[in-house]
């Protein structure tokens, strides 16, 4: 389902579990068995805020923009040496463009890294503590049905000790008293 677009269909929660790879293996557990792939959702649950301090590595950034200072006053050299007429040799002006070129390519990745390293710049995001499977409420009985079955039979499928230990929702175990 596309990013802000509610659900059409109403639905219910089939499945409730910790992380986003084992929804997905849920997902494609009741798709193996004839259900409409479009009609199950994977929706985050319970979010909540992080922040964590942006960590750029100084010394890799520095490093990277030298490397490509060197580069870009290596081609500005080459392109003087072809173009204008100086006193130096080819050479000397294709070294000297290196070492410009480094020079000013380690000052601006320092720079930057300094900039994104500052105490007071985090990155904030709102991540989900849970991932629901759902379905609408016609198919519920049939995916439950499905979901409960999965611990009982053995037929080789990996992701079946995924699926059975997934926990009910909160609505199952209502409807089940």
């Amino acid at each position: 389902m596309p990013t802000g677009q509610a659900s059409g269909v109403p639905s219910s929660v089939i499945a409730s579990v910790s992380n986003f790879g084992d929804a997905q293996r849920t997902v494609e557990y009741l798709r193996s068995y004839g259900m409409d792939a479009a009609r199950l959702e994977v929706v985050g649950a319970g979010l909540r805020q992080a922040s964590r301090q942006r960590a750029v590595p100084v010394a890799r950034l520095t490093a990277v923009s030298a490397s490509q200072g060197a580069l870009l006053g290596v081609l500005a050299a080459i392109f003087i040496t072809l173009v204008a007429e100086t006193t130096l040799n080819g050479l000397a002006v294709v070294v000297w463009g290196f070492v410009y070129g480094v020079l000013i390519g380690a000052l601006w990745g320092l720079f930057r890294g300094l900039v994104r390293n500052r105490p007071d710049a985090f990155d904030t995001e709102v991540l989900p503590t849970r991932y629901e499977v759902r379905c609408p409420a016609d198919e519920l009985s049939v995916a439950r049905t499905l979901l409960a079955d999965a611990a009982d039979v053995d037929d080789g499928r990996v992701e079946r000790g995924v699926i059975a230990d997934a926990p009910q929702s909160e609505e199952a175990h209502r409807d089940a008293a």
